[in-house]
C-alpha cells in the first residue's frame, strides 16, 4: 500500500518561543539558502520546545502568542540574536496521545545563549515595547500550558524553508551506524530535496542531530524533516525517483537505497502545521 509521500523507499525524511519558556529559557523550521548553498555549517543550533495546551486553553494561549511572543522573536531576529522562530501545531498525532500540542523551533548562528535572568528578560519586554509586564506574561504562560520537553539540535543540511500554513512531515530517527547515515543524507539525500524544492513539490528539507538530552537511552538521535506547501502537496506522487535520476546520473536507485535500514530505524513520524514563523 502507498500513500503519496508519506509512505516510500527511503522513509524521507524537520529559543523557543523565547518568549514562551522566556523566558523560561529564552533560550516548529529554519531559514536557509536553496540550489547551489553548501549544506548549513555545525555552527547552527536548533531548540526546540514541546508544549502541551488544554483545549479549554488555547484560544488565551494563542493570544498570548500573537500579543507577546511573536513581538519579542520580532525584536530578537532584527538585532540578530536568533535567525528564525517558528510555531507549529500538531496534526497527527492529536488530542489526549500526542505528545505535545504545539512545537517552538528557533534557530541561531553559533550556540543559543545561556537563558537570561529576569532583568535582562524585563528589560527585552521593554525593548519589544510590550504593555504586558514580563510577570503578567509568565502567569498567562503558566495557567495556559506545560512544557513536555526541551532539545538542543545541529542542523546539518538545510534546504528551504517554510512559511505560515505549511506543512511538515517530521521523521525522527534512530542511528544503528550515525557517522555513514548522517553521510547518508548530507550527500545522497540532500541534492534529491533540492530538487524536489526547486521543482515544487516541497517548500524545504532539514536534516539535525540531537545535541541534548543524548546518549543510549535517548528516543532517537536524528531528524529529517519534509516541508511541504499544501496539504495536496503531501499526498502527491512520491517524486524521489525522479529527482534521483536528475542529481544522480549514473547511479542506481535500489542499489544506494538498499543499505538505508541498517543505518537507521524510523522511530516515530509525527505531521504538524506552521501557524505562526518570524524570520529574517
Amino acid at each position: 500500500m502507498r500513500v503519496g509521500k508519506l509512505i516510500n523507499p527511503k522513509i524521507s525524511v524537520m529559543k523557543a518561543i523565547t518568549c514562551f519558556f522566556a523566558l523560561a529559557t529564552l533560550a516548529v523550521v529554519t531559514v536557509s539558502p536553496l540550489q547551489g548553498q553548501q549544506p548549513a555549517t555545525p555552527d547552527y543550533y536548533q531548540t526546540l520546545h514541546y508544549i502541551k495546551v488544554p483545549p479549554s486553553s488555547r484560544t488565551e494561549f494563542e493570544k498570548m502568542i500573537k500579543d507577546v511572543s511573536i513581538k519579542i522573536a520580532e525584536t530578537r531576529v532584527n538585532a540578530g540574536e536568533i535567525v528564525s522562530w517558528t510555531l507549529l501545531r500538531a496534526v497527527m498525532p492529536a488530542g489526549s496521545e500526542a505528545r505535545a500540542d504545539y512545537l517552538i523551533s528557533t534557530l541561531y548562528q553559533g550556540v543559543p545563549p545561556a537563558p537570561l535572568d529576569r532583568g535582562a528578560n524585563e528589560a527585552l519586554f521593554k525593548k519589544a515595547g510590550l504593555t504586558t509586564s514580563f510577570d503578567e506574561f509568565l502567569a498567562i504562560r503558566d495557567r495556559t500550558s506545560s512544557l513536555v520537553a526541551a532539545e538542543l539540535w545541529r542542523p546539518l543540511s538545510r534546504v528551504g524553508a517554510p512559511k505560515k500554513g505549511h506543512y511538515v512531515v517530521v521523521n525522527q530517527m534512530k542511528a544503528k551506524d550515525a557517522e555513514p547515515y548522517a553521510n547518508f543524507e548530507q550527500t545522497i539525500w540532500r541534492p534529491i530535496a533540492e530538487q524536489i524544492v526547486k521543482d515544487g513539490g516541497m517548500s524545504g528539507w532539514i536534516f539535525a542531530r540531537k545535541q541534548f538530552p543524548s546518549g543510549t537511552d535517548t528516543r532517537y538521535a536524528f531528524y529529517t524533516a519534509d516541508m511541504y506547501p499544501t496539504w495536496a502537496a503531501i499526498f502527491e506522487p512520491w517524486a524521489g525517483a525522479t529527482a534521483f535520476a536528475k542529481v544522480h546520473p549514473g547511479k542506481n536507485f535500489e542499489e544506494t537505497f538498499a543499505h538505508l535500514d541498517e543505518l537507521r530505524s524510523l522511530a516515530v513520524r509525527e505531521l504538524w502545521v506552521v501557524t505562526e514563523r518570524v524570520a529574517k
